[in-house]
C-alpha cells in the first residue's frame, strides 16, 4: 500500500498512462508484497520541459513512493529491476530514463480517512 506519484510526459496518450500505471502496481504487489487492491496512484501527466533528469532526452518517468517502513532492500532492488524491465518492454519508456525514489516512514504518519491515523488505531485494538 505504497502510495505511488507517477510523472510522465502529457503528450503520451490516457491508455498508455494506464498502462504504466498498472505495470507499476502489478510490480508493487508482486515485488514488494502489497495486496493487489492496496492501489494508491497519483498520475501527473506534466509538459516534457518539466520533467528533468540530467541529460536524459527521450520521455522520462519518475516514480516516487512513500511507504512504511520495513521492505527489505532486497525486495526494492527486484521492484527496481522489475519495473523498469516491465515499462521498457511494454510501454517503450528507456530504462535510462526511468528515475525511482523509496521514501519510508512510520504507522503515525498514515490517516486515509477521517483524520484518524487507521495503523495505530488498528494496534491499539489489537493491545
Amino acid at each position: 500500500m505504497p502510495l505511488v506519484t507517477i510523472s510522465v510526459p502529457d503528450h503520451r496518450p490516457v491508455l498508455w498512462r494506464k498502462k504504466v500505471a498498472d505495470i507499476v502496481n502489478a510490480a508493487v504487489t508482486e515485488t514488494l508484497d502489497f495486496p493487489p487492491d492496496d492501489r494508491y496512484q497519483l498520475i501527473q501527466a506534466l509538459p516534457a520541459e518539466q520533467i528533468e533528469l540530467q541529460n536524459r532526452h527521450r520521455d522520462s518517468v519518475v516514480l516516487q513512493l512513500t511507504m512504511r517502513a520495513g521492505r527489505a532492500s532486497q525486495a526494492k532492488q527486484a521492484f527496481y529491476r522489475r519495473v523498469v524491465d516491465d515499462l521498457a518492454k511494454r510501454a517503450d519508456i528507456d530504462p535510462a530514463c526511468i528515475m525511482i525514489v523509496i521514501t519510508e516512514n512510520a504507522d503515525a504518519d498514515w490517516s486515509f480517512s477521517h483524520g484518524e491515523a487507521q495503523f495505530l488505531v488498528a494496534q491499539q485494538q489489537a493491545s
